[in-house]
This record gives C-alpha cells, structure tokens and sequence, in this order.
C-alpha cells in the first residue's frame, strides 16, 4: 500500500515522505485495511522492525485530526523518552507532543496542553485514578510491548490500563512481537487482530552443540567453531574479521562483565574511533570505577550493559553501538526490552539462576533473536542459542512458538492495589461495580465471572479491616487514609506496615525509616543480592532499636527479606551521610544504575510514608519523613536542603558552598561569582549560572 493511499490530509502524507515512508510495510498495510484510521481496536504481533511503531503513530495522527487526544504508553522510562524524541517529528504539522513518567500524585493538569501524551505504564495507571479534566479527550490508547501483561510485576498494571480504556469505549492499539495465541488477547479486547512474520531482514536462528563444535541453522547450514575457541570467542572474531556487529545475551550481569572482558583481551589493537566515546565516558558523570572498568574494553571496541550501570554509561555504550563504533555488547535481557539496538548476530544463553538454573521461555528468546539484522547494513540476521543441551531443545527454541500469555492480576498483591484504585478514583461505588469491572480483566475472561466475585471479596475484606474502605448501605467510598494511599501509589500492605510500626514509637532515625521502608512490598520490587552477610551486623543494629523488627503478622515477610531490608536501609543512610558513591558501589557491591534504583524508590517511599503517617495523625513522624523524603533525593545531610534549592547545585557543590561559609540561598545570591569560581567542581561560567539562579530564586519567594 502506497502512502498515498491513506485517508490521510496532504501535508500528513508529506510528512511520511520526508522521513522516507512512501510505502507501507505488510503489517502496517494490514492495520490500516482492518480500520486503524477508522477507529477501531487493533492487537498488532509482528517482527521487531516491521514498522509497529509507525502504526501507532497513524492512530495517534488520526485521533488529532479528528480533534481527540492520544496517549502512548511504554513500559520504561528510557523506552518513553525514546519514543518522545521520534514523535516530536509531527509538530511540524502543529502536533503538541508531551512526556510524563513520575510525579504519581500529581493529575497532571498541566498536560492539557499536549495532543500526543507519551507516558510509562505506572505514570499513565495513576492519571486514569486522579482524573484530570482532559482525561475525557482522550480517543486513543496506544499499548507498546503489550505482551507484558503477563510480566509478574507490571502485568497487572498493563491490564487495569486496558480495561479502563475498554470501559471509556477507547480504540487501543496493543503492539507486540512476541505472543502466543494472540487471538486471546484480540478477543479479550474486543480487537481486530494482526498478525505477521514479516521483517525488513530475513531472520535465520539456529542453536551451538558444544559436543560437536557446531553451529546448526534453520536454513540447512553447519558453521564449525574452531576447537580450541569457545562460542562467544568464535562469534566476536567472525564480527571483527567480517565488519559487522554481534549482540551476546546473558542472564547474569557479572556474566556480562566477565565474558566482555575475556573478549576484550582477543583483540589487542585499539580501535581510534572508540577514544571519543571513552572521553565521554571519563567526563561524565559515571563512577569512576565503572569508567575504568568500560574504558578499557570500548578503546577495543567491545562493552557490557546491563541496569546496575550508571545511566550515563549505559546511553553512551547504546550510541556507540548505534553508530557502529562498538564492535559487540555483552547485555543482559534489559536491552531487549524495546531499545532500537539491531545487530548483525545475536547470540542467546538461556539459563537464569532463580534458585536454581532454569531455561528462558521460547517467549524471552524470541524478543531476544528480533535484535538480529540492520535494516539499513545487514542482507540478514541470524540468533543463535548458545547453550543447549540436545538438538531437541535447540529445535525447540528455533521452531517453538511463544507461550501464551496469561493474566498476572491474580496475584493478592495486585487485587488489593486494584480494588483501592477503582475505589478511590470514583470507578467503582458498589461491589457489583467492581465485579463487573473486574469480570473484563483478562484474568477473568479466561476463568470466569466467579474469580471475579473472589476477587472482590478478598480486596473488600482486607480494605475494610484496614480502615481504607467504607461501607454506607451498598456504596462504598475511599477514607481519607484509603485515598492517600491510593494517590500515592503504594500498595494497601506498605501502609499497614508503616503505620503499624510507627505508631509503636514516638520518633525514630533515618536509618530506622529507611530500612522499614525497605520492608514493604514496594521495596521488594527492588533488585538487591549478597545481605546474608549483615546478618551479625543487623542483629546488633536491632538490639540498640536502630532498626524495625521484621512486621509479625504479615507472613510475606521473613528473616531473609529482613536483612535485605537492612542492606538497602544502610545504603541510603550512606547516601544521605554524604558518603561519595564510589565508596558506597565497592562497599556494598552494588552498581551505580542500582543505587540510583534505591534512590528513586527511597525517595517515592519516604515521601509516601510522611503523607500516610499524615491522615494516620502521627505528625512528627510525618514531618520527619518529609525531611527525609529530600534528603534521599539529593544524598545530603539536612543542613544542605536549602542550598539544593538552586538550579545546578547538587550534593557536591552544596557541601563545597557550605564548606566554604555559604550555607543559604539567600548568602549565594549576594556572592561575587568570582568569589566561587575556583571552586572544586565550579568554574567561572557555573559560577555565574548558580549565582543567576540563587538571585532568581530569592526574588520568586519574595513574590510569593
């Protein structure tokens, strides 16, 4: 189908021609005959790099035109912010793009102004409670990776979004390119369905046996690895001998750390277009352990990603990869998670430790495999399972299809989250309103209207007991406790945690905040490994009352989950103490990319807590929470709130200011900039901003 074709204005189809759309590709093609530009629902299951996006985008357009507002979800945020700088190519037609991924309590009021709203799942589950007043404008729902429905963590999240843009008659468009049985998720939705194997690059995947140093592919073709290299070695030497580039999956990051490096070592010649990426790295603001680690592997050529990296790190081995200075990357699945990195051969190992070795579904390695093949450089792309144990099961990941996707709502975790939403949002004023909500989740369309009922009735029972939910006659109705909770995105269990603890004790110390915090199931969401080894530690900690007793009556919770509680607690302490990174990352054996977790989360938490412990009237704990709640955000010690107010100060130039007698907002904007100039970590055009900004800021509080 030519562009031309579409029922589109001119200057649309203008548009798709300057970014060299002038033909439609089979899957785009098929949306657009089953009614995408007439509204209609769509499930999409096509190839990575089949043009899925481009679909969404069409609705998006479509909705525009016709004087509605569209939303685009992702699942992470860098996948958002991704997809934010791609659709900012429409304002040229006067499309206003936006982009919200944190702030859970805010409605978001301010995103009226926005015809395209780009949005994390989280964030966009929260606007669907608060309700802003442009809610009603909105057409069209767009659901990327919409597969993840059936991840444990954010499935329920992806479902709930669903089913209220069912029940505001939304045209949602789920995109994916790895479902089984997707023809369960198009019913369940009410959607058309499309489905197709196309690729812009033919995909051929085979699978090594080690026994026989062999590579077996779908096409007929046998390649020998030499008998004294081992597969990544064979494959990485094959990408640098023939100039292409090689992707190896792990499951484990110190997997991913160790094989790059062995990897490394093969190729003893720097390569002189790498230097600028390790300049980039040594000038920003990585730890400097993790620069030297990288630095030395990029100069060849060759680096690992996996989420415990900085973000810098990680955004400047995705460019390198990008613009092909990078020769390979050793990652963990993160990187298969939707961001655009293609390459040539991509290689699979497919056993995880969760307890115990386990093999990846068919699922997971397929999602993997579609990173094989450039559109733009390679004839084809090949995926190969690196770690077999028979020809059977390499067969079986070659030829096996995805497994269906199932429902993660089922989980208690999830029911009680949701029954408080629908609450409290307003969606549901009886319990034969949320039944009947309920009964549209997948969950239920697979197993009936009775779970459902059992549903309701256990997130009812649990809401009432905790003193979240009212009940008058049949109605029922949020309590001020119940609706904080709510707006504040934490699950009912964290709250009860909190505040049946607190209201044991009068006052308390970070570290004992923050390591209960870190009990709750909000926190337990958060990756953190090696806490066996406080145990002597956390033990003395809890006999001086510096820390929580692990909650009795919540039976989740146990002594393991206790001393991790710990470890994390003892990190942000770290942190908020002023105690440089560096040090934090080797004491704790923790990555900069998991810190920064521990931060975000830390910070929501505290936050949250301050404003429970609020409505729950314990009003010193809230306040010192609140306190807290900053100090986590910045990694500073509380006399340096005040300084952190100015744009482009941080924990480092605060604690320099203050070192150096300057220890207000107000005292810096009566400083001559060239007072601060030779300053560690300032210089004479920083000096001059901050001074600008401090004096902005003096002059605002006046006026308020």
């Amino acid at each position: 189908m030519r562009v031309e074709e579409l029922r589109l204005p001119d200057d649309v189809i203008e548009a798709l021609k300057k970014r060299g759309i002038t033909t439609l590709t089979p899957p785009q093609a098929e949306a657009v005959r089953k009614g995408l530009l007439e509204g209609r629902s769509l499930v999409v299951v096509a190839p990575t790099a089949s043009g899925k996006t481009l679909i969404g985008e069409l609705a998006l357009i479509n909705t525009w035109l016709n004087g509605g507002k569209g939303v685009y979800v992702s699942p992470l945020k860098a996948l958002a912010e991704e997809k934010h700088e791609e659709f900012r190519f429409w304002s040229s037609l006067g499309v206003k793009v936006g982009i919200t991924t944190g702030d859970y309590d805010n409605p978001g009021e301010e995103l009226r102004k926005y015809d395209w709203i780009v949005a994390t799942y989280e964030r966009m589950d929260s606007i669907f409670r608060l309700k802003p007043s442009w809610l009603s404008e909105v057409r069209t729902v767009v659901i990327d990776e919409l597969h993840m429905v059936g991840d444990e963590d954010r499935g329920p999240i992806v479902e709930l979004l669903a089913v209220r843009s069912l029940l505001d008659n939304l045209q949602i468009v789920g995109l994916s390119a790895t479902v089984g049985e997707p023809q369960i998720l198009s019913e369940w939705l009410g959607s058309e369905l499309v489905v197709s194997d196309w690729r812009p690059v033919k995909l051929i995947e085979g699978f090594y046996l080690s026994r026989k140093n062999l590579i077996v592919f779908s096409d007929g073709r046998l390649e020998e690895v030499p008998r004294k290299q081992t597969l990544p070695q064979h494959c990485y030497m094959k990408a640098v001998n023939e100039n292409y580039q090689l992707l190896i999956f792990v499951q484990a990051r110190k997997k991913a750390e160790e094989l790059s490096s062995k990897l490394a070592s093969l190729n003893l010649e720097e390569i002189p277009e790498t230097k600028d990426l390790v300049r980039e790295l040594e000038s920003s603001e990585a730890p400097r352990t993790e620069v030297e680690s990288l630095s030395k592997m990029v100069l060849r050529g060759l680096a690992y990603h996996h989420a415990g990296l900085s973000l810098a790190s990680r955004k400047i081995i995705e460019k390198g990869f990008r613009n092909r200075i990078l020769r390979a990357v050793v990652a963990t699945p993160t990187l298969a998670a939707g961001i655009n990195l293609p390459a040539r051969r991509v290689v699979v190992y497919t056993r995880r430790f969760e307890g115990f070795l386990k093999p990846i579904t068919v699922a997971e390695f397929k999602q993997m495999a579609g990173r094989a093949g450039r559109p733009q450089y390679d004839p084809y792309g090949e995926a190969i399972v690196a770690d077999v144990s028979s020809e059977e099961e390499g067969w079986a990941y070659v030829l096996g299809r995805p497994e269906p996707v199932k429902s993660a709502l089922l989980q208690d975790r999830a029911v009680r989250i949701s029954t408080l939403a629908l609450i409290a949002s307003g969606d549901a004023r009886t319990p034969e309103d949320l039944v009947n909500i309920f009964e549209k989740t997948l969950a239920c369309f697979m197993r009936g209207r009775k779970l459902s009922i059992n549903m309701v009735r256990y997130g009812l029972r649990l809401l009432r007991d905790e003193g979240m939910i009212e009940e008058s006659g049949s109605l029922l109705r949020a309590t001020k406790l119940g609706a904080t909770v709510s707006r504040m995105y934490i699950d009912p269990l964290t709250a009860v945690i909190i505040l049946n603890d607190l209201r044991k004790i009068i006052t308390a110390k970070p570290l004992y905040y923050l390591t209960l915090i870190a009990l709750t199931p909000d926190f337990g969401r958060v990756r953190v490994t090696n806490y066996r080894v406080y145990s002597t530690e956390a033990r003395s900690s809890l006999t001086m009352g510096l820390i929580p007793e692990p909650p009795e009556d919540v039976e989740e919770i146990g002594y393991y989950d206790w001393l991790r509680a710990y470890k994390i607690g003892k990190i942000l302490n770290e942190w908020i103490e002023e105690v440089p990174e560096d040090e934090i990352l080797s004491r704790h054996g923790i990555g900069s990319g998991d810190l920064r977790v521990l931060v975000e989360t830390g910070e929501w938490l505290t936050y949250a807590a301050s404003k429970v412990c609020d409505v729950a009237g314990l009003k010193e704990h809230s306040r010192r929470l609140e306190v807290l709640s900053a100090r986590v955000s910045h990694g500073i010690k509380e006399e340096l709130l005040d300084l952190v107010r100015v744009r482009g100060i941080g924990r480092v130039r605060a604690r320099v200011l203050y070192d150096h007698g300057i220890k207000t907002v107000e005292e810096l904007a009566s400083t001559d900039p060239s007072k601060i100039a030779n300053l560690k970590s300032f210089g004479p055009k920083i000096a001059n901003n901050i001074v600008e900004e401090a004096r902005k800021l003096v002059e605002f509080t006046k006026r308020v």
